[in-house]
């Protein structure tokens, strides 16, 4: 079954996020929430969500805090537990280009610039990730409505937009512009990506990312 199919049952979504607040942005949006403990004895969340077509889901969301090697884990484990038919990891991301403070951004490719070469100078071989199709051209869908806006919480609905395109990820986290490692980014191919995540580069799930402001 695809994401674009209706079914009679709830389907099951599975969203990770490597921040508490993250977790809590997510959380937010379900109804009925209830707890529930696999076998390795990861806590999870699972609450009821209504889509704009009136498709019913049941979201599971667990906290999976930063790294790779733990996400990874987490999104193994998720999959396995719960069989869902879309795998989502949701967080808060540095802007690159043509996006601003509160926009989302859905991830067509994620490019890993860690990987690389050490020679006199650092060698970008980045590695590259990719969403599936079908959860690519959900995303472009929905990034062309505007009825999504009135779930945001607060106060930017007027001045957020949705975007879907490439992502820059790692596993270090950016919080200034005049940090090295931002201008090593910008220098070296990466330029053209909306965002630059912090964590967490795992190939099965799309990514779904609001943008965040650097400190400087």
């Amino acid at each position: 079954m695809t994401v674009l199919q209706k079914a009679t049952e709830p389907q099951r979504a599975v969203v990770l996020t490597a921040l508490s607040a993250e977790y809590r942005a997510v959380r937010a949006h379900l109804e009925d929430v209830k707890e529930e403990t696999d076998t390795n004895g990861t806590v999870y969340e699972i609450g009821d969500f209504s889509g704009h077509d009136g498709a019913a889901w049941k979201v599971c969301v667990v906290e999976t805090g930063v790294g790779n090697s733990t996400a990874a884990v987490h999104a193994e484990r998720a999959i396995n537990y719960f069989k869902p038919s879309v795998v989502m990891f949701v967080g808060i991301a540095g802007g690159m280009k043509d996006v601003s403070i509160g926009d989302v951004v859905a991830a067509t490719k994620v490019y890993g610039y860690e990987s690389g070469k050490e020679k006199r100078e650092f060698e970008v071989r980045p590695d590259v990730f990719s969403s599936t199709y079908d959860m690519q051209q959900r995303a472009r869908a929905e990034a062309r409505r505007e009825d999504w806006i009135a779930r945001i919480q607060g106060r930017r609905k007027q001045k957020t937009k949705a975007s879907v395109g490439p992502i820059a990820s790692g596993d270090k986290v950016i919080a200034s512009r005049r940090a090295a490692l931002y201008h090593f980014i910008r220098s070296h191919r990466f330029s053209h990506r909306y965002c630059c995540e912090p964590s967490n580069q795992f190939s099965s799930c799309p990514w779904y990312f609001g943008l965040a402001q650097w400190q400087d």
